[in-house]
């Protein structure tokens, strides 16, 4: 009889995972819920610690941590988790609401979230364990990893380091063309700073003791939906291992921790899991604001107009200074340009730099690349130009690696200096490996690589660390944003007015507002014990960060520019005095 339950139990799991839904749930921002749900909402929270449901989430999480971060599955997983979280409530209050929270909303200045406050979530913990003591979850005692108070502990004291703004989000997922890419920049980016912004037990694998986790988490879940939604008729089915170090993956891979679930059946949350997110306006402000930046990059480089919420990247026009023209592919006669000789190639790749890793040298000596795999005639020519350049790069490269690891700096001054030269790395170390030993004569080739080979090019050496960290930035952020950001003179008043509509604030007087409040601030560096316990690439997680303060000067140098979350902020802040 048992086993024949049992049966009837993952039968019935297997249906609701594969069932077409009539009437998806909406999941709604936490701070568009009436008074009444508010309070149903967390008096529902209340009954599953009581009931012992809270515990059961945090140990689930716990004994899975190590399989569900830092691995494709990730995103995968905590869908599931949270609509596993949606089902306990609904056991204590069926019909309770179960929101999500915009953090980008409150990306400028987390603090001053509503969600803060004793009507929403509660602030931070006080005393030496950081013990949480007012709003709907004081004096909460968690059993989960072992018996203790929940606890917060924000990351600046009495204050929260900034949050990704709606901009980077937007940037991210237009960007990415792929599931791995999505999931690994969510996870080596955005995702970390909420969790270490409150800190306490969200900082630990017990995190889903604290429910600002699941409101957190929904969130992380809509970036996913949001970016489904895009091209829905390809991405309800997409799942890969892009980015990640995992062998290969399938949709029909187990979740950890749920045996009778597969990653396919929680890849479209519209059936079977049954729910669909209603939208902030973060996003839909964030795209008015990008669609003016498009138009105006467009018309000041002469080409057509983008179509509205397109966010292509304009690469910077020419190649670097003092180099020969770049031929084009064919003359308008249909026959090909002479260029520049194979002895000017040669020369100016054995005076490129001379090796030494600045941004001109990596710069030309990419553009040299080009040039000599393009070269015809002679094989003599051709190859003599190939070798001054192959004696360049392997020069660039062990300068570059040899700078990274004197002391006190680690990897972090070839991470610097490789910020915007990860294609270029790829390009020189692809072109150092596959390079036949004949094709640069005299250069004893065997000697130079096999020092390198081993403690720098190898698999385990520190090219493949960097590489594993940068090589897939250029997916999950765009490449020359910052261009198409200095194309754009101001935005007009009625664009802004647009983001105050959309996010149905009150209209500030930006005239009257601080410079300094108007600014979109910098993301905070995460602590490195944060990459390792999570399985994650700090160097990875360093770049993305770079190119996200790229985007942030380039907004905050736009005349006129606000930011959603810095509408957000300031309607809060300003909108009863003006």
């Amino acid at each position: 009889m048992a086993k024949y339950t049992l049966l009837l139990s993952i039968l019935g799991l297997a249906a609701l995972a594969s069932a077409q839904c009539a009437n998806p749930v909406s999941r709604p921002e936490i701070r568009s819920l009436s008074p009444e749900d508010r309070a149903r909402f967390l008096s529902a929270l209340n009954k599953i610690r009581e009931n012992g449901e809270l515990d059961r989430l945090s140990k689930l999480h716990v004994e899975n941590a190590d399989t569900i971060h830092g691995h494709p599955v990730f995103l995968a997983f905590h869908r599931v988790f949270v609509n596993d979280f949606a089902a306990a409530l609904n056991k204590v209050d069926p019909g309770v609401p179960v929101p999500y929270w915009d953090w980008s909303l409150d990306a400028t200045n987390p603090i001053s979230s509503d969600l803060f406050t004793n009507n929403y979530m509660g602030g931070n913990g006080a005393g030496p364990q950081g013990c949480v003591s007012s709003g709907p979850f004081a004096d909460w005692k968690m059993n989960i990893d072992s018996p203790h108070c929940l606890a917060r502990k924000f990351n600046q004291g009495d204050s929260i380091a900034p949050f990704w703004p709606p901009e980077a989000l937007l940037s991210m997922q237009k960007t990415c063309s792929q599931y791995g890419a999505l999931s690994s920049g969510i996870e080596n980016g955005c995702h970390g700073a909420v969790h270490l912004g409150i800190s306490g037990d969200m900082s630990t694998m017990f995190a889903p003791n604290d429910p600002f986790f699941f409101l957190h988490h929904g969130m992380v879940d809509k970036l996913w939906y949001d970016w489904q939604m895009m091209e829905p008729n390809t991405r309800f089915q997409m799942y890969d291992n892009v980015n990640y170090n995992d062998p290969a993956v399938t949709p029909d891979d187990t979740i950890p921790g749920y045996p009778n679930m597969h990653v396919k059946d929680a890849l479209d949350p519209r059936n079977g899991l049954c729910y669909v997110y209603v939208n902030s306006g973060s996003g839909e402000a964030a795209k008015r604001l990008m669609q003016e930046v498009d138009r105006q990059s467009a018309l000041k480089n002469g080409g057509p107009t983008p179509p509205p919420q397109s966010m292509s990247a304009q690469p910077s026009p020419g190649g670097p200074s003092g180099l020969p023209n770049m031929p084009s592919p064919m003359s308008s006669a249909g026959q090909s340009p002479a260029g520049p000789s194979p002895a000017a190639l040669a020369a100016a790749a054995s005076a490129a730099g001379n090796g030494a890793p600045s941004a001109d040298s990596a710069a030309q000596l990419n553009e040299l690349t080009s040039q000599v795999s393009r070269l015809s005639g002679p094989g003599g020519d051709k190859a003599s130009a190939s070798a001054a350049l192959h004696n360049q790069q392997v020069n660039f490269l062990q300068n570059v690696l040899l700078n990274s690891m004197t002391p006190n700096h680690g990897l972090d001054v070839a991470s610097a200096f490789l910020n915007r030269h990860n294609r270029f790395l790829h390009r020189q170390v692809n072109a150092l490996m596959r390079r036949e030993q004949e094709e640069t004569p005299g250069l004893g080739l065997p000697d130079i690589l096999s020092g390198l080979a081993s403690g720098l090019l190898g698999q385990d050496g520190v090219v493949g660390h960097l590489l594993q960290g940068l090589g897939h930035v250029v997916e999950v952020l765009p490449q020359g944003l910052g261009e198409t950001l200095k194309a754009v003179g101001s935005i007009a008043e009625d664009v802004t007015n647009d983001v105050f509509d959309i996010l149905k604030l009150p209209k500030i007087d930006m005239s009257k507002v601080p410079e300094k409040e108007r600014r979109i601030p910098y993301v905070a560096e995460l602590p490195e014990w944060w990459y390792k316990h999570n399985n994650l690439n700090a160097t990875y997680a360093g770049q993305l960060r770079q190119q996200i303060h790229d985007m942030i000067d380039g907004f905050n140098g736009i005349d006129g520019y606000v930011s959603p979350a810095t509408a957000h902020y300031l309607a809060k802040k300003y909108g009863s005095q003006h």
